[in-house]
């Protein structure tokens, strides 16, 4: 861990400062801190093509919806990260921080958060060359990122899709694998996800995708939402008229229910009319009988 975040934890240590999917949320800071305030949270970036720009877009909407009944799981993009006190502040594509208030932030101080993040992604353009890659892993395995991940959508590196895990103070390649039937990618022990490249249907999917390990699912993107909110207003629709139907339907038994009870009243009234007057008669008869005996 880099000497510029140790002494400000001097009283917990670097152990303080690891990744962990345990923390305290009364510990979480909910407001700037003094340098968040004051460090520059505005400079000059180098445009993202549209393919750049689709994949950070859905990657910061997918893993900010999975974390959104989490308040201590912070999702940035863009976003100056200040690590050192003496050397120029980052601004990764996407990153997350596990243990950090979610909330806005102008720009991310690790010193005062009290850790870097814990996992962080730079989709890369087409024009990047090794040298550069390699400056960036230094700078992140210094930072103490514990884990580092690029795409570049183009295709124009290779490997296209890459993963490293901070191990003694360097990164290490994460091997490809197979977590599932047909699903294939870089595990992310930080997230608890494998990520993946499976290009979809639409011309804006997002080739880059992340699987929930737990769940056993892809996170939904952007139009799979879309399309099922178009599906489930459909079945609301139709649940709609199935329940118009019904309320029809109950109305017309209602009604027949209330015209047979009508209609068995009457009936009862002429038979009980019926039963008086063959009373009537046979009495009339006995009578006649007995005046005539």
């Amino acid at each position: 861990m880099i000497e510029a975040l140790r002494d400000p934890l001097s009283t917990g240590g670097a152990a303080n400062v690891a990744s962990s999917r345990t923390f305290d949320g009364a510990a979480l800071r909910w407001a700037p801190g003094p340098d968040e305030q004051r460090l520059p949270c505005e400079g000059e970036r180098v445009p993202h093509t549209s393919r750049q720009s689709v994949v950070i877009r859905e990657s910061v909407s997918c893993l900010r919806l999975h974390w959104r009944e989490q308040p201590d799981v912070f999702v940035g993009n863009d976003q100056f990260i200040y690590w050192h006190r003496e050397k120029p502040p980052v601004a990764p594509d996407v990153f997350v921080a596990f243990g950090v208030a979610s909330r806005h932030h102008d720009s991310y101080v690790a010193w005062e958060e009290g850790k870097p993040p814990d996992f962080v992604l730079e989709v890369l353009p087409p024009s990047s060359r090794r040298r550069g890659r390699e400056d960036q892993l230094a700078i992140y395995a210094e930072m103490g990122a514990p884990e580092y991940f690029w795409y570049e959508p183009e295709g124009r590196v290779v490997p296209a899709l890459a993963g490293f895990a901070l191990r003694d103070g360097q990164y290490a390649p994460l091997p490809e694998e197979t977590v599932a039937e047909g699903v294939a990618g870089i595990r992310s022990k930080v997230l608890g996800m494998c990520l993946c490249i499976k290009p979809g249907p639409h011309l804006f999917d997002p080739p880059l995708r992340f699987y929930d390990l737990a769940a056993g699912e892809f996170l939904p993107t952007h139009h799979e939402l879309v399309e099922e909110h178009a599906r489930l207003e459909e079945e609301h629709r139709h649940l709609t008229d199935d329940n118009g139907r019904l309320a029809d339907a109950k109305r017309r038994l209602v009604d027949d229910v209330r015209r047979l009870a009508e209609r068995r009243r009457r009936l009862t009234a002429r038979i009980a009319a019926s039963n008086a007057r063959a009373a009537e008669l046979e009495a009339l008869i006995e009578n006649e009988k007995m005046q005539r005996g």
